[in-house]
């Protein structure tokens, strides 16, 4: 079976003042996130080194909407975080306690936090703290024909997307980019957006002024874009899966 291991860090955690408060936050928030995931974690959301936590799933492809839903948590509290996510079977028995576990899923996580910590290579922008590994899926396998004229047709961009882990790290750039442009007033409508699905609703709730402002606002923070940038995502860890 493949699981995905997420390990998270926050970003100058030494700098934060009241960090036993944080903490507190956050087992409290993690604790509520358990109950509404309940079903594809696969061990506790457990913190493993100092300010890390580690969050093992069942359903990989739910990895990186998992990642954005905490990160829109702390954002609200002005914390950001290293995330890497890491692909792949677990050699050990299942434990509630992750830190009993061991395997590839394990080993690809490490390397992606790394990876974004120390600005690897392959990470383009300081805006983007967010890595996924995993073994490497070949686009053109089967393909070495059609390679081989792509490679005099295509820019040099293009060409150097050669795996699957590629074409969903580039995608996942673009939306951290994206999502690091939100505003604190847009990040709340957004989220108001998810919580209760419709305009009409929001307003009955008095959690906004109007449809236009709304709509304004959701359109600025490219809402609609991030939404279909993470379905996407969701569906490639699925493809990438499968391949696996």
């Amino acid at each position: 079976m493949i699981y995905s291991v997420i390990n998270m860090d926050i970003v100058g955690s030494r700098k934060i003042k009241e960090r036993k408060l944080l903490q507190d936050k956050l087992k409290e928030y993690f604790d509520c996130l358990s109950k509404e995931y309940i079903e594809i974690l696969a061990s506790d959301i457990s913190f493993t080194l100092g300010d890390e936590w580690q969050i093992v799933l069942k359903r990989p492809e739910e990895s990186y909407n998992i990642i954005s839903k905490i990160k829109t948590f702390l954002l609200e509290l002005n914390i950001s975080v290293y995330s890497g996510i890491g692909i792949g079977c677990i050699s050990t028995d299942v434990y509630k306690n992750s830190s009993l576990m061991d395997g590839e899923a394990f080993i690809f996580a490490r390397e992606a936090i790394n990876a974004v910590k120390s600005r690897d290579h392959a990470i383009k922008s300081k805006l983007n703290k967010v890595y996924f590994k995993g073994k490497p899926f070949y686009l053109y396998n089967e393909f070495d024909n059609f390679d081989e004229v792509a490679l005099t047709s295509l820019d040099d961009n293009i060409l150097n997307i050669k795996t699957l882990n590629e074409v969903i790290n580039v995608l996942i750039e673009n939306t951290e980019i994206l999502f690091s442009k939100i505003t604190t007033k847009q990040l709340k409508v957004a989220t108001m957006y998810e919580k209760f699905g419709s305009y009409n609703k929001m307003l009955e709730n008095n959690v906004a002024k109007s449809k236009a402002d709304i709509s304004q606002k959701l359109n600025s923070a490219e809402y609609f874009t991030l939404k279909n940038n993470k379905e996407l995502i969701k569906e490639l860890l699925k493809q990438y899966i499968i391949s696996n």
